[in-house]
């Protein structure tokens, strides 16, 4: 029998006694009972951090009505350095939040009322201890020493996320009695062959009781095993296909411990029925790096996802299901668990198997060094058995990664740096032989071994970006996965993307600032200057105001207000990213994957997310709804002419037309053309042209190209200018909106006087997720967008915000 202990009272400093309710943690309850302010307002992150400098204690009591052969106390996530204590005798001190703990407590339980107090130190005051004592180096956004803990590093500081490390119970604890045995370790491997599955299956239990069976059924068939081993076949099986490729079907695997003809335990999975893995095929433009499915060659498109809160009891699973459809609504097969959060919940990785995204999953370690100590050693060494065991059956698991950064920043990062600091005799910069010789053994020795142990069909990789390890220039653009930030980082123009030919581009970015709607969660009219000190301290990226003060000037008027300056950065997001993406596609069979960083964030920030923290969408994700669509379009200005791509990403051929169309900005088409396709299926192609020569005057022309299916139906609508759109000769568009009711939400009718681009639709209280935003209108045809929601088409009308690239520089007034 299990019961979950759910009530719970925290003690800290000299408040009185708390009451909270598992999962909990410091700053959780503090909100709770309205002790501190949010820490997310204005400047309170740097008021409340320093609270985490003081221990704080959870205490429970739980009932036992009988002594039974195994009594076991699990805990499933403790956050992070806990003393634990049973009836006052220590059970044990831990240090890492990415374990779970299970303990045999028969001998120190007693009938009745038993007591359970977790003591938790300071993690800021281990941070300073194992920096003076350890010094290496680390991400420098984070806390110094936070790497040494094995504590997720973004809740100590990131460039998109506050300094603010909290700690308590984030996953249940568990009181669980039994009389015989209990399943440990169940494993299913299948083996595709002739059209065919067989299922696998190894399983231990805690135990190994002689006394008891082990029976394990899916789909219709049972086979009872042994010495734990057994199969079963699946004929005619449904195949599981990431999103935009096929269905998702999964099938339940149950496996019983049976004894005395009666169950005694049971283990449920849902798996589905797949070959996945990664090709590093030699070809002819180096050596691909490719998801492949069921044999299929697949572009992975979707984005880095970071935890969706810094509080970790705020993450709800109806919160995460929300994020992972706005991952299907804007196409995405792919999500990246970037390595410097903490492993997510079962329900994303059951999410990611429903709706058919690919994970690719790094181990929890990210741009910094880690002393290998013995300690530390052996925890990360079980940190990583544990979670391997736990995800290695998800249909969706693509791959696992070694950690984020590290094998390039062993060999390229702080070089500048020529001060020697020693921790216990060691240099303590990202390179030296004993890094290297560390790097290599935990990375390229233990984790491939593991691997290969516990989950072989699982693909390991060692690092991201990685030409697949032993520090052979993990640069190679020839080779591998790379992380680009030219752009951005490197203050470069968005035409640098393709300058490259990656082969699978796994971290690129570019920062925008989140809705009005959210600053307003934030910051008083007062701050709203992008220099103010709350607008500072939401903006985590040290040349982040300075890098978008830049880029705006590079390519529009300077905005006129601070509203304007919001927009203008969300499009100037959407713009770079769609330039990397459509790059990329077009080189399908070079180019097999984007990942942009990011999906989301934890807080409400300044960032590279395209959802933002309350989970509105910023231009972005409307921009990735297009350029990630299974049959896209791309323009592309090239020696004079016009050259239009269509990339097909589905399993079957595409047949359709584009019609262009070149016109002034008051409508006057100076040229038009169409043109018919047939795109073959899981390739890009360059359908045709057309020349600029009927431009009379670049500063006044545009042009557009509208995609339509074979059977006349509107995909999507492409446009560029011939200048800056700081040198574009706008006119004022006079944008319209009229609002009715349907039956499952609002349609929206927008027109336009003249020549209009990326015009957003917003509201001034009222969240709505459109069908299409920050569009371009391009004729006096009227463009009509839908939106599912509670609100009436009257209530909107009178919330109306219309704005687009025309409004930037005027000056109101």
């Amino acid at each position: 029998m299990k019961t979950e202990i759910k009530d719970w009272v925290m003690k800290f400093k000299d408040y009185e006694l708390l009451q909270c309710e598992a999962p909990c943690s410091l700053y959780s309850v503090l909100l709770d009972h309205q002790l501190i302010p949010d820490p997310y307002y204005g400047v309170n992150e740097q008021e409340v951090r320093d609270l985490c400098e003081y221990p704080c204690e959870f205490s429970c009591t739980f009932e036992v009505e009988q002594i039974q052969e195994y009594m076991e106390l699990e805990f499933g996530g403790l956050d992070t350095i806990c003393d634990i204590y049973l009836n006052e005798r220590r059970l044990d001190s831990v240090k890492n939040m990415h374990r779970s703990y299970v303990y045999d407590v028969r001998d120190r339980v007693k009938l009745g009322t038993n007591t359970i107090r977790l003591q938790f130190s300071s993690p800021i005051e281990y941070f300073r201890d194992m920096d003076r004592r350890h010094r290496a180096w680390t991400c420098g956004d984070t806390i110094p020493g936070a790497a040494q803990l094995r504590k997720a590093l973004y809740m100590s500081g990131w460039d998109w996320g506050p300094q603010l490390p909290d700690m308590g119970i984030f996953r249940p604890v568990v009181f669980n009695q039994y009389e015989t045995d209990r399943l440990e370790d169940v494993e299913v491997r299948q083996i595709h062959r002739d059209g065919t599955v067989k299922l696998f299956f190894y399983v231990q239990t805690k135990h190994q009781s002689n006394a008891c069976e082990i029976v394990a059924s899916v789909d219709g068939k049972t086979v009872s095993l042994v010495d734990g081993y057994g199969e079963i076949e699946i004929e005619q099986p449904k195949l599981w296909w990431p999103n935009g490729y096929g269905q998702q079907p999964l099938y339940e695997v149950i496996v019983d411990l049976v004894a005395n003809e009666t169950v005694i335990d049971t283990q449920k999975k849902r798996i589905g029925l797949r070959t996945l893995t990664v090709s590093r095929e030699p070809d002819k433009y180096g050596e691909e790096f490719c998801f492949v499915v069921n044999g299929v060659k697949i572009f992975a498109m979707g984005a880095n996802y970071v935890p969706q809160d810094n509080i970790l009891s705020r993450i709800t699973p109806e919160k995460t299901e929300q994020l992972i459809k706005n991952c299907i609504d804007a196409n995405f097969n792919c999500l990246r668990v970037w390595g410097g959060a903490y492993y997510p919940e079962e329900e994303f990785y059951d999410l990611c198997d429903k709706y058919g995204i690919i994970i690719w999953q790094d181990f929890m370690i990210a741009c910094a060094i880690l002393y290998l100590r013995d300690e530390f050693k052996e925890t990360l060494v079980k940190e990583c058995e544990e979670q391997l065991k736990r995800f290695r059956h998800r249909a969706c698991l693509g791959l696992v990664c070694g950690n984020n950064e590290m094998e390039l920043a062993v060999m390229a990062w702080g070089k500048e740096d020529e001060e020697i600091v020693t921790m216990d005799g060691r240099k303590a910069g990202w390179d030296g032989p004993l890094v290297r010789a560390e790097y290599l053994e935990f990375y390229e020795r233990l984790l491939p071994d593991m691997c290969y142990r516990l989950a072989p069909d699982v693909f390991y990789w060692p690092s991201s970006p990685s030409c697949g390890g032993e520090f052979d220039d993990p640069a190679d653009v020839k080779r591998g996965d790379q992380h680009f930030w030219g752009p951005w980082n490197g203050n470069k123009s968005f035409t640098e993307y393709r300058e490259h030919q990656f082969r699978f581009c796994s971290e690129f970015g570019f920062e925008s600032y989140p809705s009005m709607k959210t600053i307003r969660t934030f910051a008083e009219p007062k701050d709203m200057n992008l220099s103010s000190r709350v607008m500072d301290n939401h903006q985590k990226c040290k040349f982040g105001v300075k890098n978008t003060a830049g880029y705006i000037a590079e390519h529009y008027l300077y905005p006129s207000t601070f509203e304007k300056v919001i927009y203008a950065s969300q499009i100037l997001q959407a713009e770079a990213i769609k330039y990397g993406v459509e790059h990329f596609r077009r080189i399908r069979g070079c180019c097999m994957g984007s990942l942009y960083w990011q999906l989301n964030d934890c807080w409400p920030v300044a960032s590279w997310s395209s959802v933002d923290y309350y989970g509105r969408y910023k231009a972005l994700h409307y921009a990735a709804k297009k350029f990630y669509a299974p049959l896209a379009c791309a323009l592309f200005y090239e020696d004079n002419k016009i050259m239009v791509n269509v990339a097909n990403e589905t399993r079957s051929e595409k047949s359709g037309c584009v019609k262009l169309c070149l016109c002034r900005s008051d409508f006057t088409v100076l040229d038009q053309k169409e043109i018919s396709f047939t795109v073959e299926e899981l390739s890009s192609t360059d359908i045709g042209f057309i020349k600029d020569t009927a431009v009379d005057n670049i500063y006044d022309c545009y042009f557009y190209a509208d995609m339509y299916d074979e059977e006349g139906k509107f995909l999507v609508r492409q446009s560029l200018l011939f200048v800056p759109p700081k040198h574009f000769e706008w006119k004022d568009p006079n944008v319209k909106a009229e609002i009715c009711d349907i039956p499952e939400g609002v349609e929206i009718t927008l027109t336009a006087e003249n020549f209009a681009r990326y015009v957003e639709v917003d509201f001034e209280e009222a969240d709505v997720i459109l069908s299409d935003n920050y569009i371009d209108i391009t004729s006096n045809e009227p463009v009509k967008l839908r939106a599912k929601t509670k609100y009436s088409a009257e209530a909107l009308q009178k919330q109306l915000i219309l704005q687009s690239v025309y409004d930037i520089g005027v000056h109101e007034g």
